[in-house]
């Protein structure tokens, strides 16, 4: 059989794997040299020293005698803060003829993740990447807690391919006042699988995976690391916590820092592996208002930019992926990373 056409049991979605895909021509400069950064750049707005250039903290999380990780506000915002609003929830619709829309209010913030322009998640000290994902869920429940706010997404673009605009390390946190229809059908699908089944979708997926480990790459105390059985790109990630938790807020300090863990062992797989590629990650949660639900099982999920969605995906809403996931995940684990002070590859 030369391709196989697979289903994502949480979303229904299919993707198509077809490994003589990946013996297509390529462009001989597809493979871009990496930029060697310097630890400072005087035009960089998040580099230390250059703090005026960027609004007020919202959040600052010290260290080693300076700053480690700072929070502020979007300086170009694709949505924005109306401030306070007294009851309610935002309701500011227009309509025009047949169509609906909405102003464009939230919150759009940027998570500086350190005070060096050349760190990098997978290098530096574990117990800065721990602030860093402490930084994510205090600023996701202060926006939550924001009547207005309906949705919020923290989520990370690393490298040109990833749609980021500034090579100093950083994530983002965006809030809008409704929830979307893909984030809607993927909650309206762990909601239909827990009325057939009675069980968590995501639970199921996470105790297959320990137990066939064909697409395990690594687990710790408290999650699982997988390359998905339907994977929608090559190298695709997902980190799942073993605990159920519907919604990020419930991670106990505990369990951040195994988070913290398993994200860098992670991204420093790919770092070496792939020579350090453009890739998202984005935290997938019930909103904070369906804590502790059964169905919802929050997850992270890594998009490696390593292949183009064409016209096929585009006019389909599949994907076509070259590399199976049990090629990816055996790979991965191969790579010997351990993290340390240095952030080295040992």
């Amino acid at each position: 059989m030369t391709s196989i056409i697979r289903q994502d049991l949480s979303t229904r979605d299919w993707t198509i794997f077809s490994e003589k895909r990946a013996a297509r021509p390529h462009d001989p400069g597809e493979k871009r040299k990496k930029k060697v950064l310097n630890s400072y750049e005087p035009g960089c707005p998040f580099c230390l020293g250059n703090e005026e250039s960027t609004p007020e903290p919202l959040l600052v999380i010290n260290g080693g005698g300076r700053w480690s990780v700072r929070v502020v506000k979007n300086k170009f915002p694709a949505v924005e803060s109306m401030g306070s609003l007294e009851g309610g929830s935002y309701k500011k619709r227009h309509i025009e003829g047949p169509y609906l829309s909405i102003d464009g209010v939230g919150e759009h913030e940027v998570i500086i993740e350190s005070p060096l322009h050349n760190d990098n998640i997978a290098k530096i000290d574990p117990d800065h990447v721990e602030k860093v994902v402490t930084a994510y869920k205090m600023r996701f429940i202060d926006v939550s807690n924001k009547f207005t706010n309906q949705l919020v997404i923290v989520f990370k673009n690393h490298g040109k391919r990833a749609g980021t605009s500034l090579d100093h390390p950083h994530s983002q946190l965006l809030a809008i006042p409704f929830v979307p229809g893909y984030i809607r059908n993927k909650m309206s699908e762990s909601q239909r699988y827990y009325d057939e089944f009675g069980t968590c979708v995501y639970c199921d997926i996470i105790n297959n995976e320990k137990s066939s480990g064909e697409r395990l790459i690594y687990e710790n105390e408290g999650y699982v690391a997988v390359a998905p059985y339907a994977s929608s790109v090559p190298y695709n990630i997902i980190i799942y916590p073993k605990r159920h938790m519907s919604c990020f807020a419930e991670a106990d300090k505990k369990e951040l820092k195994g988070l913290a863990g398993i994200l860098q062992l992670v991204l420093g797989k790919l770092y070496y592996l792939l020579d350090d590629p453009d890739y998202n990650f984005v935290i997938d949660t019930s909103t904070i208002d369906q804590s502790g639900n059964r169905h919802y099982h929050w997850h992270l999920e890594i998009m490696p930019r390593l292949s183009t969605r064409a016209g096929f995906e585009i006019g389909s809403g599949m994907n076509i992926n070259h590399i199976m996931p049990e090629t990816c995940a055996e790979n991965l684990r191969k790579i010997r990373f351990i993290p340390n002070k240095k952030g080295g590859k040992k």
